[in-house]
């Protein structure tokens, strides 16, 4: 055989072996996968060793190699092939160490592992569409979520460029998940509601789920910061964890009023500087997202925000604690030690409000309680302040007063805040059935079309039934409509539901 055939010989030689590693490896778990792996280097340090040693003592006769340049071509036969082989036992080890499952096929293992570098699905027969510049990956029965995706997206984008300093023009993509389990196998960690590849920019979560809004700005935040850091040269590990993850909740617009300040535990944040250790740091009465949220909301509430870039802009984490003791004039462990007190201190001032606000409902001192609720519509959170307009509307309800309560509710819902205004309209349609049945059925509407495009926070057919009762309370035969209402208990709040009981009773004598 001539040297052209062997050279040709060797191609083919190196493609069959390339491929039967490949199989053979990712058919193997971690240890399996290294094992057949280290034998195929064994091999191919051996035909090395002896092309090299050919060539530099000129004893060329090796099966069949008698020349320098097919020595040669045998030496780099080797170091492509053990390159190969080594390059597949990494991406093997990489996809057992992440999933730790050992039980995936080679072809599962494969879209995982190009899923970490490559803008591809982790999943597998997904749809894909581009919208607005995102890449979505999705099944068919999730197509309709992207819609919703892309509005909240397009709403904020403006705002974290502006944060951030740079424009969102990298190629981001996202990828729906179905269930919780298969963000965990994707990811390779368990409990969790979303995460963000930074290897190729795809954020991952569950459309569905009750809180996607604050998943998905969470994991967005990542990824401006993830092009920050690429903008300015810096290092994405550059800045601890904890600094990282409570910013992402913060711009996800994460509230105190969902923490119980006083029995938030806290630990050393230098012990939440790694990622990993930041998540090995969770357990059932800790919670490392809860500190790091905190901390950055309570320097929010001492500096305002326009400290945070230059944060950001910190080489390593020593520079970023130096600029952090700067600015609190005191060092970590004393900002440990204190940085809740301040938001204790509000917390239990507007619980006591509350508090003093159903004291006075009790005591039927309405106009108290009325005054209480306006000072903290003034003065709260957007919670605080949802919860005192339906206080309020309730203290008008007990009282009979439908028209101040419509008042309270038309302002409330005019203000937009549009995360709460499902329920602002369904109640305020279902206040209208006493003053006004035909805008009853009008608020409906709109309660609906909300919801849909929200992602059907409520039930859709509770939703449609509902409409079905107030068509036919608006029809010449109302009847039927309110039969429905009083017997399948469509009306959830219960001064309305006394009042309607006894308006039907007068209006139907003997059909209630």
């Amino acid at each position: 055989m001539n040297s052209t055939m062997k050279f040709f010989t060797l191609i083919l030689v190196l493609v069959a072996s390339s491929v039967a590693s490949f199989l053979l490896i990712f058919d193997q778990g971690l240890v399996g996968g290294l094992v057949i792996a280290s034998l195929f280097l064994l091999v191919c340090l051996i035909l090395f060793i002896v092309s090299v040693y050919g060539v530099v003592t000129n004893r060329l006769e090796f099966i069949g190699f008698r020349t320098i340049p097919e020595h040669i071509g045998l030496m780099i036969f080797s170091i492509v092939l053990s390159t190969v082989v080594g390059s597949v036992a990494v991406a093997n080890s990489f996809v057992e160490y992440t999933v730790g499952d050992n039980n995936l096929a080679y072809t599962e293992k494969s879209r995982l592992f190009a899923s970490s570098i490559f803008q591809v699905p982790s999943q597998k027969e997904l749809k894909k569409t581009e919208k607005n510049g995102v890449t979505y990956f999705y099944s068919e029965d999730q197509k309709q979520q992207i819609e919703k995706i892309d509005r909240l997206l397009q709403e904020e984008k403006q705002g974290f460029h502006s944060f951030f300093g740079i424009e969102d023009d990298s190629g981001l993509s996202i990828e729906f998940h179905s269930s919780y389990e298969s963000l965990e196998s994707s990811s390779g960690m368990e409990g969790i509601a979303g995460y963000y590849n930074s290897g190729n920019r795809t954020i991952h979560l569950m459309p569905e789920d009750e809180i996607w809004e604050l998943i998905l700005l969470h994991e967005y935040t990542h990824y401006q910061s993830h092009l920050y850091a690429e903008e300015n040269n810096l290092g994405i590990q550059r800045i601890p964890s904890w600094f990282e993850e409570g910013l992402a909740d913060f711009l996800a617009e994460d509230n105190s009023y969902w923490y119980d300040l006083q029995s938030v535990e806290l630990i050393d944040f230098r012990s939440l500087d790694i990622y990993t250790e930041f998540e090995e740091a969770s357990t059932e009465s800790y919670d490392p997202y809860a500190q790091s949220f905190l901390a950055v909301q309570s320097l929010v509430m001492d500096h305002g925000t326009d400290f945070i870039p230059d944060l950001l802009a910190s080489r390593n984490t020593s520079e970023f604690y130096r600029k952090l003791e700067a600015l609190t004039g005191m060092e970590l462990a004393e900002f440990q030690k204190t940085f809740l007190q301040d938001m204790l201190e509000e917390q239990k001032m507007r619980n006591a409000k509350l508090d003093q606000a159903y004291n006075a409902i009790d005591a039927k001192q309405f106009d108290k309680a009325e005054q209480i609720l306006k000072d903290l519509q003034k003065s709260g959170n957007k919670f605080e302040v949802d919860e005192a307009y339906w206080m309020l509307t309730d203290i008008y309800l007990e009282q009979g007063l439908y028209a101040k309560a419509i008042a309270s509710l038309e302002e409330k819902i005019s203000k937009g805040e549009e995360e709460f205004q499902i329920d602002d309209l369904l109640l305020l349609a279902e206040v209208q059935l006493i003053m006004d049945p035909a805008k009853s059925l009008e608020q409906l509407k709109q309660a609906k079309a909300l919801n849909e495009e929200s992602g059907d926070y409520y039930d859709p057919m509770e939703l449609e039934l509902l409409e079905q009762a107030y068509q036919k309370i608006n029809s010449p035969s109302p009847l039927s409509g309110y039969k429905m209402i009083v017997e399948q208990e469509l009306v959830w709040n219960p001064y309305v539901m006394e009042d309607l009981n006894e308006k039907l009773a007068k209006e139907y004598p003997g059909k209630f």
